[in-house]
């Protein structure tokens, strides 16, 4: 047997000196990795001293004046016990001449410097608190809050919210793999191909739904109409900012908003913040559609107001609005009573009840509760899609659920066999129903009631050929109705789609993890493709749409 330091467990920065008798010299080594030359540690080693000998050799060409004339040489130099008597003539040459300070004087000096920082960092506050209240920087930060990406290009957005849904799917696959589901990750990590993120046609003033709350502004005024923002010196306080720099607001909405802003600051009735706090303005919801039709749903907070005083005020709105509302096109406006308690219903002050809505072919009505789509643009390259890759058959039964008005069963609904749309909001029911009469279509069915109560009866009477879509947009589904979905041997595919993709990862994983994990029964779902889609543009949100299929 070859002799070796391993055999008698020595240390490798020495070297040995063995002989017959066994006896053996120890001799320090000259070089600490000696003992790796000849091996493939000792070629990198080898390449590693080769850069170093050149680097040394580079180094020994620069002069000592050369080196020494790249120091910043002080302002103060304080006097020493002792200096040195000879220096070198290249030093000397270099080194710019000080005048050398007693150390009274460099006190002295040091005491001027603290005084000038504390003096600069007063004014420096002073301006913060005063900048603080002026409209340009506070509307600056709200910009920023709301639309953090608004200053990059439009291509460099889409290629940041693509990566951004690249490590959601890689952090998926890991935890599919955590959770053991078959399933077999790629080179790049991730657990299904990702399509290329669909862009929105329209990337400013596309947002058809907003709501504004009331507060205390930037100027002092307790009737501001706007989003809350926190302020720069105390956190635990907010403003209220108006939405005049938002580049993904509507142009009539901003209309609206300041018109209501004059109206409720011209009212002896107070705002409210809370709900106990004796305020009566609450906030305000806009909604329209792509012809710029406005709907304006005014919420107030009728605490202790008699019904006549409820009235006097309705009126006042009616008379202001009807004629003011002209300027951006106000349709409909409604009065909607809060107590925090019940729910009171919605009373129209004047105009249409609905505003009308073109999707592809179809008309969708819009009313004062039901559900719409914040950016239709992108909703419809984004249908457009869902038909492409998902292979839908005429012997299909289609699921919605979370259908909302119905904008998806009516996508499908030439495609497929039937459509079964569901959805707890009794509004949007009745607006699909509508919606189905209007366009005509016969092969659509919409259900009222909770997703986990209905889809029983629904599994038991269609056997065959399911697809679901889950739009969880609208609602947030729970633990059982996933297990519902998973006990459907029938269901053979699921499309989810998601505008909060990490809130839904957790949805992701209860469809795919293996049976028998925390009652999950039947067989589980893999991840067939993933389309992002920019729902958002300006912002870091973006939609994720995840196709699921059991093997």
């Amino acid at each position: 047997m070859a002799l070796s330091t391993r055999n008698f467990c020595l240390q490798k920065n020495y070297n040995y000196l063995f002989f017959k008798n066994k006896y053996f010299n120890v001799l320090r080594s000259q070089n600490s990795v000696r003992y790796l030359r000849g091996t493939r540690f000792g070629r990198e080693l080898d390449k590693t001293e080769a850069k170093f000998r050149e680097l040394i050799k580079n180094l020994k060409v620069h002069s000592k004046k050369s080196i020494l004339s790249t120091l910043e040489v002080p302002e103060i130099i304080g006097k020493s016990g002792e200096q040195k008597e000879s220096q070198d003539e290249d030093t000397n040459s270099t080194l710019t001449k000080k005048p050398i300070l007693s150390t009274l004087e460099v006190s002295e000096r040091i005491e001027k410097s603290v005084k000038q920082k504390e003096s600069q960092d007063e004014e420096t506050s002073s301006t913060l608190s005063k900048s603080e209240e002026e409209p340009f920087s506070v509307h600056d930060r709200l910009a920023e809050k709301i639309t953090p990406l608004r200053r990059f290009t439009y291509p460099v957005q889409l290629k940041k919210k693509y990566k951004k849904s690249l490590m959601l799917l890689r952090m998926f696959g890991e935890k599919l793999r955590a959770a053991k589901t078959p399933i077999t990750l790629g080179q790049d990590r991730l657990p299904c191909p990702v399509e290329l993120m669909l862009p929105s046609p329209v990337i400013e003033q596309y947002r058809n739904h907003d709501e504004f709350s009331i507060g205390t502004g930037i100027d002092g005024n307790p009737k501001t109409v706007g989003f809350y923002l926190n302020s720069i010196l105390d956190d635990s306080k907010t403003v209220c900012v108006g939405p005049e720099e938002l580049i993904i607001i509507k142009e009539n909405h901003k209309l609206f908003v300041k018109d209501f802003e004059t109206y409720i600051r011209n009212s002896p009735l107070p705002a409210t913040a809370r709900h106990d706090d004796g305020g009566y303005w609450k906030s305000l919801i806009v909604k329209s559609n792509e012809s710029s039709n406005l709907m304006g749903i005014i919420i107030i907070n009728s605490q202790n107001l008699t019904k006549d005083q409820l009235e006097d005020e309705k009126n006042k709105l009616r008379e202001h609005f009807e004629t003011s509302g002209l300027d951006y096109n106000l349709k409909s406006l409604y009065f909607h009573t809060w107590n925090g308690i019940e729910k009171m219903p919605y009373d129209l002050l004047f105009g249409e009840p609905y505003i009308m809505e073109e999707f592809d072919r179809f008309k969708l009505r819009i009313s004062p509760e039901s559900y719409l789509l914040a950016n239709t643009y992108a909703a419809r390259i984004m249908h457009d899609s869902l038909k492409k890759f998902c292979r839908v058959y005429e012997s299909t039964t289609l699921l919605d659920i979370s259908c909302g008005t119905g904008p998806i069963s009516f996508s499908f609904s030439p495609h497929v066999k039937k459509c079964i749309g569901i959805d707890s909001c009794f509004q949007s029911i009745s607006d699909a129903k509508y919606n189905a009469e209007l366009n005509k279509e016969e092969s659509v069915t919409f259900i009222h009631g909770n997703v986990e109560m209905v889809l029983p009866e629904i599994f038991e009477d269609n056997r065959e050929d399911l697809v679901a879509v889950i739009n969880s947009s609208r609602t947030e589904l729970n633990k059982t109705t996933f297990k519902f979905l998973r006990k459907c041997k029938h269901l053979k595919k699921i499309i989810f789609i998601s505008t909060k993709p990490d809130v839904d990862i957790a949805n992701f994983e209860r469809l795919c993890r293996p049976a028998g994990k925390e009652s999950y029964l039947g067989k589980y779902f893999v991840p067939l493709l993933a389309i992002p889609v920019d729902m958002f543009p300006q912002t870091k949100q973006y939609g994720l749409i995840m196709m699921f299929q059991r093997l």
